[in-house]
């Protein structure tokens, strides 16, 4: 195979490649079994169980958003200036870093699909299932700051009414405080979920700091994995290689060992093992635009108490799902406030405003070059987004004018001479959560995998994570994307 085989993991059962949110779920569920020999690798640190007292500080606090463990991912905007696409490498992936507002999204979303296990019906119980074990929780009252009380208080008073209804696959328009993956102030991420119970169980080895080069292809049946560890190159054979790299990683991954379309097998520089176009493809996101002011002093007072009183200050809580003109659904645009510290505000507080567009019809592709992964996700290339945007914005700048005593001056407005369409490719930003790269779906619709994760024409390769989603769900998706690495995991035989 081009390198000896490692003696201390020569041969295993199922090797899956990246410990994210997904990813730790899958290894996680196969341990559990007791059936065979998984083999977790992950390229960023792991720091062990919850209980190890090694987790940096940053990664558990969940008052805020840890940027300390990036995989350093960058793309172009609408205008061409480059936008950081933030993505964790560590283990547990981006649950370590999330704002930890937890939501499942629309029932219709996974039912048009149209895939066998998809359907909202068969997904409900694994979002329950997925709830319990990333401990989900719901705020008390007391919990909620200032700032996010009166955001929810002025949407009920604009008439969006107040709903608890984010875990609810049939919610519709409303606003809540999001349920969290929040436990004592610390960010529970999908490995403390998943690996932890099964790390001393004998059936689980985690890896990491390896950096997984290729999946070793011959003959349209998967051999092994290609890593590199300390410096090493090692090739571990294997019965089954489940890829949960993410939305950039994974399709990367595939190319670099000869699945994708030809002309970026070519560019990695590999031997053409299966022709499949749609690696990479279908790439999108949730794009946002963003109304930025100086926090008021009586805000910054009103934050100061509460933080004084509870010890933490949770800089995002809140959430409005409301309807554009353009919407095909209940709802197509979330509205999720934050508060954040900034050295050059007046009172060391800004408060962000954004609008985000959860049904995007947006679509680019990752492409692989010499320097690596490009992500270039076509944001506010279709129309649809722009006038589905626009309509959010007049809904976030009608809920500001309510707000006003709690902000000061704008940061970020339009010039004098400059359009709304303009303005909106000048400062969009997005809201995490890419998606598509190796969907579910048929060869000749641009399909990557089939609905059980396999990956067209390789044997012993499956996907499990955020680039299966054929559509990006409307939610956060970080609950769905655990739900994948549980529906992935059970349809291992």
């Amino acid at each position: 195979m081009g390198a000896s085989l490692s003696p201390m993991t020569a041969t295993v059962d199922v090797i899956v490649i990246g410990g994210g949110t997904a990813g730790s779920a899958v290894a996680g569920r196969l341990a559990e079994r007791g059936d065979r020999d998984v083999l977790l690798v992950e390229a960023g640190p792991d720091y062990g169980a919850f209980t190890s007292e090694q987790w940096p500080t940053d990664l558990l606090d969940a008052s805020t958003l840890p940027i300390s463990h990036d995989w350093g991912y960058a793309g172009p905007a609408a205008d061409g200036r480059r936008l950081a696409l933030d993505r964790a490498r560590v283990i547990g992936g981006c649950s370590t870093h999330n704002g930890c507002s937890q939501s499942r999204g629309w029932a219709g979303d996974y039912d048009r699909w149209g895939l066998a296990g998809w359907s909202a019906d068969e997904l409900a119980p694994l979002f329950d299932i997925a709830t319990e074990r990333m401990r989900i929780r719901r705020y008390d009252d007391a919990e909620v700051q200032p700032f996010q009380r009166a955001f929810v208080d002025a949407c009920v008073a604009s008439g969006i009414p107040a709903r608890a209804d984010l875990d609810d696959l049939h919610g519709v328009v409303g606003v809540d405080v999001s349920p969290v993956n929040i436990v004592d102030g610390s960010r529970w991420n999908a490995a403390f979920a998943y690996l932890d119970p099964v790390r001393e169980g004998g059936y689980l080895t985690i890896r990491d700091g390896v950096h997984v080069q290729r999946v070793v292809i011959e003959a349209g049946r998967v051999l092994g994995v290609e890593v590199v560890a300390n410096g090493t190159v090692e090739v571990i054979a294997c019965g089954e290689v489940v890829v949960c790299a993410g939305t950039y990683g994974t399709p990367e991954l595939l190319m670099r060992s000869g699945v994708g379309s030809v002309d970026d097998v070519r560019a990695v520089g590999v031997d053409l093992q299966v022709e499949l176009a749609g690696v990479g493809g279908n790439l999108h996101d949730h794009p946002a635009l963003t109304m930025e002011f100086n926090a008021s002093h009586e805000l910054v007072c009103e934050l100061d108490a509460f933080r004084a009183q509870h010890g933490w200050l949770p800089e995002e809580q809140a959430l409005a799902k409301v309807a554009t003109s353009m919407c095909d659904g209940p709802y197509d645009v979330h509205l999720y406030p934050w508060v954040e510290p900034r050295d050059d505000a007046p009172f060391g507080w800004i408060v962000v405003m954004p609008v985000s567009l959860v049904t995007p019809r947006s679509r680019g592709r990752l492409q692989m070059g010499a320097a690596g992964a490009e992500p270039n996700h076509g944001y506010l290339s279709n129309p649809y987004d722009r006038v589905a945007l626009a309509d959010g914005l007049v809904m976030a700048a009608d809920l500001c004018a309510a707000l006003s005593p709690m902000l000061g001056e704008r940061r970020n407005p339009r010039e004098s001479d400059e359009s709304l369409d303009d303005w909106m490719r000048r400062t969009h930003s997005h809201y995490w959560h890419p998606a598509g790269t190796a969907a579910m779906g048929a060869v000749e619709a641009g399909g990557v995998c089939d609905a059980d994760g396999r990956v067209h024409g390789v044997s012993g390769l499956r996907v499990a994570d955020a680039s299966l989603f054929p559509q990006i769900p409307r939610s956060t998706p970080a609950l769905p994307v655990v739900v994948v690495g549980e529906r992935i995991a059970q349809s291992i035989a």
